[in-house]
């Protein structure tokens, strides 16, 4: 699984740095699906790290368009690279949230019927 992640990072960045000089519409939804596969294998600790660089990229990267005659470039694969970041943000919740479900109804089931919990 690792192999499979690796190769989704892999070419995330690099479809986000071929983005800053070509244009085409296929190229988000292929930023967010690469972006995705890279996630699958994530620690929690890695998401939060993802969470975080999906953040900055998205804020950040129009201000990289101030630097003289490459900014726009700049730019263009920051951003692109920023779509990955949330596309991978959006499948390690969507991992979490499941995990979160699986737990809740596996410990729900473990509980005796008729068990009631006393305050003291």
């Amino acid at each position: 699984m690792e192999r499979f992640s690796a190769v989704g990072r892999a070419l995330a960045v690099i479809l986000a740095i071929v983005s800053a000089f070509v244009s085409n519409p296929i190229i988000a939804p292929l930023l967010l699906l690469f972006g995705g596969i890279a996630a699958i294998g994530n620690t929690p600790e890695r998401n939060i790290k993802n969470y975080q660089m999906a953040i900055i990229l998205v804020v950040g990267s129009s201000l990289l368009e101030s630097v003289p005659y490459i900014g726009a470039r700049l730019d263009a694969a920051f951003s692109a690279l920023g779509i990955a970041f949330v596309g991978a943000s959006m499948v390690a919740i969507t991992i979490t949230l499941e995990q979160r479900i699986v737990r809740d109804w596996t410990s729900a089931s473990r509980k005796p019927v008729g068990q009631v919990k006393t305050a003291l």
